[in-house]
């Protein structure tokens, strides 16, 4: 709390162990067992990640290479599939106590640390690597859910320890929509997770809007808990990027988190899923805010008799509207798109995120003055940084 104001940050994350999958997955899916880890390391720190996952028939999906052909030189440069994202850590506004965190591999304490230092007090936490390996494709149903099962009970462990101001996003494969479903259950029954979190990226010949995720749906509706959107980059969809982009690693992911979050908006809403499901709540993430009035505006402007005058068989509410009444946008604490998601719908829609423990989330410790100078209404950085995330994510601070 700082000045009589309450921030709950809805988009940190963790830094999942070498060791997860080889402590944590399943005996029978072991062999042979995935490579998946990010660290920080090196002088000057730097974030770098690996990601190698078992095939069909002996194949390897590896990240974060992808499937970009001007990426061979790089594997030769930084030796074989590890990567370094080039940006060293210890750049200008990097404070020494986030670069501490980074070294101690952000621990469940720092994260408590954290919020003791800046008036953050609570932290919905969502996967590193986790957003890459979702998306593999070629990747059997019951292994992706077993690798989620692993990352999900591993990060029980890291939330017990991390104070209890840290609450866990469960994280659940598509591939499978009854599993999913399952595992949305025992996440939230057992380990008190406030979302569920997916990569919208398709992973098989079904799509959000089709009748096979129905049974997640209506668990995520009757466990009273968010659907929650974070893409990522060098997946399975990523084939439109690397033909407009290829070799530009930073701009493919700055376009494909937005892109990733547009598709999705227009899957659950065009494709009949918020009229299907009145009380299913979304949150996007990681992409920007700015999008959202803009692509509302197209999205009705097709229903409404735009350029092609379409009908939505189904649908009884404008794409706007829709979203108004179970969408919420995350975003930075500058981030410009915040006036005018007000301006066009509200000051409901909106909450706010540090993205802790990830290189842009070194600005965690400035989220509260930032929040606080922004050019809205006192009433509106009130619903921003505290009432909107209580709508969104079942937290009972008087249980905290």
């Amino acid at each position: 709390m700082q000045d009589s104001y309450r921030l709950i940050d809805s988009d940190a994350h963790v830094i999942e162990p070498a060791d997860m999958f080889e402590k944590y997955l399943e005996p029978k899916f072991r062999s042979p067992l995935p490579v998946a880890w990010s660290e920080y390391s090196g002088e000057p720190l730097a974030f770098r990640f690996k990601l190698i996952i078992p095939g069909t028939g002996g194949a390897e999906y590896s990240m974060p290479f992808g499937r970009d052909p001007l990426n061979e030189e790089r594997r030769a440069r930084f030796g074989g599939l590890t990567f370094d994202l080039g940006e060293p850590l210890a750049l200008p506004g990097h404070e020494q106590a986030y670069l501490d965190f980074a070294r101690k591999g952000f621990a469940p304490e720092t994260y408590s640390q954290a919020m003791e230092r800046t008036g953050i007090d609570y932290m919905v936490v969502y996967p590193t690597i986790g957003l890459l390996s979702t998306a593999v494709p070629d990747l059997a149903a019951d292994t992706a859910a077993a690798y989620r099962r692993a990352y999900n009970n591993w990060l029980h462990d890291f939330c017990s320890e991390a104070g209890g101001r840290v609450f866990g996003a469960a994280s659940v494969d598509l591939r499978d929509a009854e599993e999913a479903a399952r595992e949305a259950r025992r996440c939230v029954h057992q380990f008190g997770f406030k979302a569920v979190h997916i990569n919208p990226v398709p992973v098989g010949n079904h799509r959000l809007y089709d009748s096979f995720y129905e049974p997640l749906w209506n668990t995520l509706e009757e466990l009273d808990v968010p659907l929650a959107i974070h893409t990522g980059t060098g997946t399975a969809a990523d084939d439109m990027l690397y033909h407009y982009l290829p070799g530009l690693r930073t701009a493919q992911t700055t376009v494909a988190f937005t892109i990733g979050n547009m598709l999705a908006c227009t899957a659950l809403i065009m494709g009949g899923v918020l009229e299907r499901h009145p009380k299913l709540r979304v949150v996007h993430l990681e992409s920007g805010a700015g999008w959202v009035p803009f692509w509302l505006d197209r999205l009705a402007a097709s229903v409404q008799g735009g350029f092609r005058g379409l009908e939505i068989p189904g649908l009884r509410l404008s794409p706007v509207e829709y979203f108004q009444r179970q969408c919420y946008i995350s975003a930075d604490q500058d981030d410009p798109g915040i006036k005018q998601v007000i301006d066009v719908l509200g000051d409901d829609n909106i909450v706010t995120a540090t993205d802790f423990a990830h290189p842009e989330g070194r600005r965690y410790v400035s989220a509260v003055k930032e929040l606080l100078e922004l050019p809205v209404s006192a009433e509106s950085k009130r619903k921003i940084m505290w009432d909107n995330a209580l709508k969104l994510y079942p937290i009972r601070p008087e249980l905290s």
